[in-house]
Parts: structure tokens; sequence; C-alpha cells
């Protein structure tokens, strides 16, 4: 079995990249046809970024040409301009491809992405997780979203990790759907080309496993006692503590940051380990954790999750909920194991 995998970056997230795609290849049963798209990337750097991998790996490099993105789509000060590319992936990849799966390069890849390759919609043209933060399209807070009327209560997912049916993105004009998007409204996307793709893709889209896409925060969030049920079912919560498929770093804080206490900094670099990264860019040495270190982080985390809970259920006018719910939620599987 071959998927076929397109990733995007820019040199920003060159390693990242990098260790992604080993956690893929050492966590995988298929070989790869791998696309990268890439961004202002050196000839060095594309040398060190394959060899890092291995044979099962077929790569095929596509350098992105950046004043297309300059006149088509305003960029977003914490997203790549190389990531709307996801918007024209028709376009790069090749013609006889019938699927693709997208991955963002800000995350490690846990479990075999055959399982999710092996799915298949009916109808949809896209499998995507439901994002953890907004659950309705009318919850993107871009200007021009809300002037569809019609897409406002339209399930919202995160383009983090996406599987493809080329052929009926194809069929239905989606590129150009996006792309229509972003000339008639450049300066509106607050989430950039997630913001596009939700519109051109509303309704057009099927659930995946909330574990194909977790992030530390948002598992704990969604823990909380008078939120459960309400985006993922608690069971699907459990399921991805338990066995994620998908870190996606989607905070601020990155492991490869100079953060000593990032929950998941050890296995992330132990798959920079196996990188030939290791060489150009030695891991810093960090202070040693300390188990008082570790309760003030674990205190930050909760009391942060604690003001999200706060904000969902003012938002949504969910039932208030007791100080027992705080205290199980303070002695829950993701506050002792997910504090970032």
């Amino acid at each position: 079995m071959t998927v076929t995998v397109v990733i995007y970056l820019d040199g920003k997230y060159v390693v990242p990249a990098t260790v992604m795609i080993r956690s893929l290849l050492d966590n995988s049963t298929a070989s790869v046809r791998l696309y990268v798209l890439a961004l202002d990337l050196s000839g060095e750097q594309k040398r060190t970024m394959e060899a890092s991998w291995d044979e099962r790996a077929q790569v095929q490099w596509i350098d992105l040409d950046g004043s297309d993105y300059t006149e088509r789509f305003t960029p977003v000060s914490y997203q790549s301009r190389a990531a709307y590319a996801r918007t024209m992936i028709d376009r790069y990849v090749a013609a006889d491809a019938e699927r693709a799966i997208t991955i963002d390069c800000d995350g490690i890849m846990l479990g075999d992405v055959a399982e999710i390759w092996q799915r298949t919609s009916e109808t949809a043209c896209v499998l995507a997780v439901p994002d953890p933060c907004l659950a309705r399209l009318a919850d993107d807070r871009s200007r021009f979203v809300q002037r569809f009327a019609d897409a406002g209560d339209s399930p919202y997912f995160n383009s983090g990790i996406m599987v493809v049916d080329l052929c009926r993105w194809r069929e239905r004009r989606i590129s150009e759907r996006c792309l229509d998007l972003a000339e008639r409204h450049p300066w509106g996307a607050l989430y950039a080309d997630q913001t596009y793709l939700n519109l051109a893709l509303r309704d057009d889209w099927e659930p995946l496993p909330l574990k194909w896409n977790c992030n530390a925060r948002y598992l704990a969030v969604h823990s909380y006692p008078s939120l459960r049920n309400r985006i993922y079912p608690y069971a699907e919560v459990l399921e991805a503590q338990a066995r994620p498929a998908f870190l996606h770093f989607l905070s601020s804080v990155k492991p490869w940051h100079d953060v000593p206490f990032h929950p998941h900094r050890d296995i992330y670099f132990a798959y920079w380990a196996r990188t030939k990264w290791v060489d150009v860019s030695p891991r810093r040495a960090l202070p040693p954790r300390s188990r008082l270190s570790g309760l003030v982080r674990r205190q930050r985390f909760t009391l942060g999750c604690y003001r999200q809970v706060m904000r969902e259920r003012r938002k949504h006018a969910l039932p208030r909920a007791d100080v027992f719910d705080f205290l199980h939620f303070l002695f829950s599987p993701s506050a002792r194991r997910f504090c970032v």
C-alpha cells in the first residue's frame, strides 16, 4: 500500500517538518508518496530533510512561488504563507492521484497513517477532525463569514489533517471557490486558509476521530464535566488521551522552544534524534525538572483550561459547573499528563 501525503512549509519549519515525517514513517505500515510544497527552502535544507527519511518515502519537491501568495492571500501572523497551498492541493499532486492526506508540520504522528487512508466516504469531499474551539462556522469571527447566513450552523473542522478525495475536489472546484473567496475578501480571514476551506467545503466533509488531531489543552477542556459531549463524545476524548494518533502543537509554545516542561518535549526530541539535524542543530541543554516546577506547571495549565471552560460556557450559555466539577478536572488524566 502506498499513501499519498502532502506537507507544506517555509524555512521556519524545516526541522519540525523533518521530525514529523520521521515519526510518520516510523509508525506507518505503508510506503509514502510524499509531496513537499516548499517556500523559500535552500538546496542544503532539502538534502538534509530527505537524508533524514528512508526509502519508504518517495519524495517529490515542489517549489512554491511566493508571489502567488502575496497577490492572492493576505498573510496571518501566526501562520506560514505556505499553508495556503492546501487550498490548491489538486494543482500540485499528480493528476492520477485519487486521494491525498494533508498534514501540518507542527505535530508528531504516533498512529499508522494507513488507518485513515483506508477510510472512505460515499459523498464527502474531505475527512477531518472537528475543531475543538469552533463548533460551528458562525463561531469563526472572520467578518465576511458572518455574511453567509446559510452557513452559520454548518460544523467546523480543523485543517491540520485532511483526507482529501481529489476526484470530488476537482469536480466541485474547491480550489476555485477558495481563490474566489480570497480575492473577494482578502483581509477578513482570521484563521487563514482554514476559514476559506470551511466556507468552500461547508456540509461537504465528514469527521475523523479526535485522536487524529489532538492537543493537550483541548483534551483537558473537553474532559470537563460541563463541556462533555459538546463537540466530541466523551469516549472519543478518553481514547485520544490514552492513544493519540497525531499530537498537534496548536499553541504558541512548541516542544522545540526553550521550554523544559513541555509535555511532549521528550517524544519530539526522540524522533529528532533519528534525523540528520542532530549534527546540524544540536539540542540545547535545559535545566533539570524539579517537583516544585512540575506543580507550578500543572497549576498554570489547569487554571488556563478552567478560564477557557468559563469562556466556552458563557459563549454557548451552558449550565454552570460547581466546585466539585473543577476538583474532578484538577485531578483528571489530562491535568496530570498533558500540562503545558
